[in-house]
């Protein structure tokens, strides 16, 4: 699996790595992941670092369904901060799509070029 995750529930960070080759079935394979890890709150900030992406393989109508996704778990995802650092253009493109069709009452979504604005808008670093 290209992408990993981390939980730290002491500062309310989920830390989320992809690498290699990035799919439609890898990102909803990791949100389901996500969403059923016993530690996964509302409320949790995470940093998606995606800078180590090879080839994006991540389809406008994989973003639709990523989407849908999030709506349909936006109990859990309540008050849920993503960033999403992406170094590729073609990665940065995909990722402001998904921040663009993404519903801000379940989630906020910012795509960033560095960690560390990253981390400033997700008030952890």
């Amino acid at each position: 699996m290209p992408i990993t995750y981390r939980i730290d529930q002491e500062h309310d960070v989920v830390w989320t790595n992809a690498t290699g080759v990035l799919t439609d079935a890898d990102l909803l394979a990791h949100k389901s992941r996500l969403i059923n890890d016993p530690d996964f709150k509302p409320g949790l900030r995470e940093l998606s670092d995606v800078r180590a992406v090879d080839r994006l393989e991540v389809t406008p109508n994989g973003i639709s369904q990523f989407v849908a996704r999030d709506k349909a778990d936006s109990a859990k995802l309540h008050d849920h901060k993503l960033a999403i650092v992406a170094s590729a253009d073609v990665v940065y493109g995909m990722a402001r799509m998904y921040q663009t069709l993404s519903d801000d009452e379940t989630q906020h979504v910012m795509v960033f070029r560095t960690i560390p604005e990253a981390t400033a808008w997700l008030g952890i670093g």
